[in-house]
């Protein structure tokens, strides 16, 4: 069962055109497993950003993660952090917006069946704020997904998906599609339609990640279409990538705005 832990503020993609996209970046790896950078380094830079909340997503692949006992040495760090930042906002006469950044410390769990499993332990599922779900090397087969037929690499893809998006575990699903669209062949956008109702039915979020889905516009209006929250996620290994998903949906908003502008009242058929 899940354990109980506070319902996550994801964007309502209802509401995708009514208001500003907040700066919120909601995938992130530190050295602690695959990224570039330490956990002060990704904040301080993520603030100078003016990131607003910052969740980090370590792997937990062991060949992926920084040796053992990395999980013990990521939440006790993290928390010192926190406990720092939360010093540094209540010291006497410091006031910067800034700095009023909130940060989670959670995981991007890959499945390991089709059944619902997830690789992690019992002390990850307990303390972890944050369990994106994600589809990495399909069950059985390993990374083998660009040897497989392309029908069997996106039939495996949408179990795995399907799987997360009834999973009361998983908070948000990591670049749905992403993986077999990137490795082996591309990913219907009608299987992504049926893992974004699915999900959406359950509560459980959506990552839009430039870093997979690229151009973002036809997965946001999947999203939009049937009200899923989204979460948005960079795939952040690199200071560069902070606050990328966030800039791109910022700027389909934009555009959008524009668009309507220039035509307030679309003929029908034309796309809002």
């Amino acid at each position: 069962m899940k354990k109980p832990r506070p319902r996550l503020p994801f964007f309502p993609a209802d509401a995708f055109y009514a208001r500003p996209f907040p700066g919120w970046e909601y995938h992130v790896h530190s050295l602690f497993s695959d990224g570039s950078s330490t956990l002060p380094t990704l904040i301080d830079y993520a603030r100078s950003l003016g990131i607003t909340r910052l969740i980090f997503t370590e792997h937990t692949e062991p060949g992926l993660v920084d040796g053992e006992g990395w999980f013990k040495r990521y939440w006790r760090e993290g928390n010192e952090l926190r406990q720092q930042e939360r010093a540094m906002r209540n010291r006497k006469g410091f006031s910067s917006p800034s700095s009023d950044m909130e940060i989670l410390f959670g995981l991007e769990v890959p499945i390991t069946d089709f059944r619902g499993g997830l690789l992690m332990d019992a002390e990850m599922a307990e303390k972890a704020e944050f369990i994106l779900g994600a589809v990495h090397a399909y069950p059985g087969y390993g990374w083998t997904m660009g040897e497989l037929p392309p029908e069997q690499a996106i039939e495996l893809e949408f179990k795995g998906l399907m799987a997360l998006a009834e999973n009361p575990l998983v908070d948000a699903i990591a670049h749905p599609g992403g993986i077999c669209e990137k490795f082996a062949a591309p990913f219907p956008f009608s299987l992504f339609e049926e893992v974004v109702r699915k999900a959406t039915g359950n509560g459980i979020a959506i990552e839009l990640n430039p870093a997979y889905q690229s151009p973002m516009a036809p997965y946001l209006d999947i999203c939009c279409r049937h009200s899923a929250l989204i979460s948005p996620g960079s795939n952040v290994h690199h200071l560069e990538n902070i606050g990328q998903a966030a800039h791109e949906l910022k700027k389909l908003q934009k555009k959008r705005s524009v668009i309507q502008n220039v035509n307030p009242h679309p003929r029908r058929g034309d796309t809002p």
